[in-house]
């Protein structure tokens, strides 16, 4: 339990799924917050593919880091008519 926050504050879980055939893992990770700066923390210097719901804040890590930077289908057909 987080002392100085109230039970009914916003806390995310964040999510990786990720490994090789025959042996994914799926992390899950918690944090208050929802800024940029929990996706430079999980990711740290990852440089692969990153498959995202198109949420901005994943936009600084993969400057940084080089990244391909894909959206899921449930959201990539959003910007198709």
């Amino acid at each position: 339990q987080e002392e100085e926050r109230k039970a009914s504050a916003n806390s995310y879980m964040w999510v990786q799924r990720g490994g090789p055939p025959g042996q994914q893992t799926v992390l899950f990770d918690y944090d208050p917050s929802r800024a940029g700066r929990v996706p430079m923390r999980l990711l740290g210097d990852y440089a692969g593919c990153l498959v995202t719901d198109g949420y901005e804040g994943y936009a600084e890590v993969v400057r940084r880091n080089g990244m391909t930077h894909a959206g899921c289908w449930a959201h990539a057909r959003r910007k198709f008519v």
